[in-house]
């Protein structure tokens, strides 16, 4: 499911922001500026912390 869409907003998809990770991306804000993901309304922020989570345990 790494197609499905985390930020509507922004249309941010996980693969997208897997790839921040890979790059570097380490908290919300990284993510913020690499994608602009949760740049919109916000409502996405937990999801992304949460993938950032499994991303980097």
């Amino acid at each position: 499911m790494e197609d499905r869409q985390i930020c509507n907003c922004m249309e941010v998809s996980y693969s997208t922001i897997k790839k921040a990770v890979e790059d570097g991306a380490k908290t919300v804000d990284d993510i913020k500026e690499m994608t602009e993901a949760s740049t919109g309304c916000g409502g996405c922020e937990d999801e992304i912390q949460e993938i950032l989570d499994e991303l980097l345990k």
